[in-house]
């Protein structure tokens, strides 16, 4: 077996009108196709190196309960970026909850930043240092 690459990552969204602006305004990924599945809805956002993000609507249908960081399962997406802090600035600006601001981590080699989605999913840039 040899794993080529992440082909998507999906998010369950409760707003589709503040996660489709959130992830094309503010992040800048380019808004594809929306597949109606019935019960619910998958749009995809393209990512630069040809992966997506499905982002699934259940029409209000779904379930919102915070999770503790330390909770078992998925824990934050990471994007990498040039000037994580110049992207703070930015986030700050567009009124993006900072849940971590950003700071240097040695001892793994990076620059970071956690910020939340409008569905309160965590999201993080780096670089490396």
């Amino acid at each position: 077996m040899k794993i080529e690459k992440i082909n998507h990552v999906s998010i369950n969204i409760i707003d589709s009108a503040r996660s489709f602006d959130f992830y094309e305004r503010v992040l800048g990924l380019k808004q594809q196709e929306t597949v109606d599945c019935g019960e619910f809805d998958i749009t995809y956002f393209g990512l630069p190196d040809g992966s997506r993000l499905e982002l699934f609507d259940y029409h209000g249908k779904n379930n919102s309960l915070p999770r503790p960081e330390s909770e078992v399962g998925l824990r934050h997406l990471a994007f990498e970026v040039k000037d994580v802090a110049a992207h703070e600035a930015y986030l700050r600006s567009q009124g993006v909850e900072i849940t971590l601001a950003t700071c240097d981590l040695p001892n793994l080699g990076v620059r970071v930043m956690l910020f939340l989605d409008p569905n309160n999913v965590t999201l993080e840039f780096c670089e490396p240092l």
